[in-house]
């Protein structure tokens, strides 16, 4: 019988849930925060961001990091995640793999994946229901 693993995430938590058989309740396997989620996006020394001079004349502009601060750390915890998945993957805890989570952070997850993990995902829902009770989410799975 094959396992399927369900990752409901988004920037700053996420639930890991085992889907057990046909109308068995999901499992919660693990839980994972991510703490510097809700930090803003500028630098946190000053607050502001940098600014640079105009050479041709007195202007000044702001200097916009290409990746903010939050972002960063979105990205910490998409790496943080894909090594759970990866490693459950390793120890054969799971054979199929559903992620939810809203699209941009669903994005940034996908993209981390290996191919073997890759190959294991049967489902994704872009949508942030990690709010939502384990019946609920059931509600959201694919068939």
């Amino acid at each position: 019988m094959s396992k399927t693993w369900l990752l409901v995430a988004d920037a700053a938590k996420a639930r890991l849930f085992e889907i057990p058989r046909k109308g068995a309740d999901l499992a919660e396997i693990a839980c994972f925060a991510n703490p510097n989620a809700r930090s803003p996006g500028q630098h946190p020394e000053h607050g502001r961001s940098g600014r640079t001079h105009e050479s041709a004349n007195s202007a000044h502009h702001a200097i916009e990091p290409h990746t903010s601060l939050r972002e960063k750390h979105a990205m910490q915890f998409a790496d943080q995640l894909r090594d759970a998945i990866q490693q459950g993957r390793i120890e054969n805890q799971y054979d199929q793999l559903v992620l939810m989570a809203p699209p941009r952070f669903l994005g940034m997850l996908r993209d981390r994946l290996d191919d073997q993990t890759r190959k294991r995902v049967v489902a994704e829902v872009g949508s942030d229901l990690l709010a939502l009770s384990p019946n609920e989410l059931r509600a959201h799975l694919p068939s």
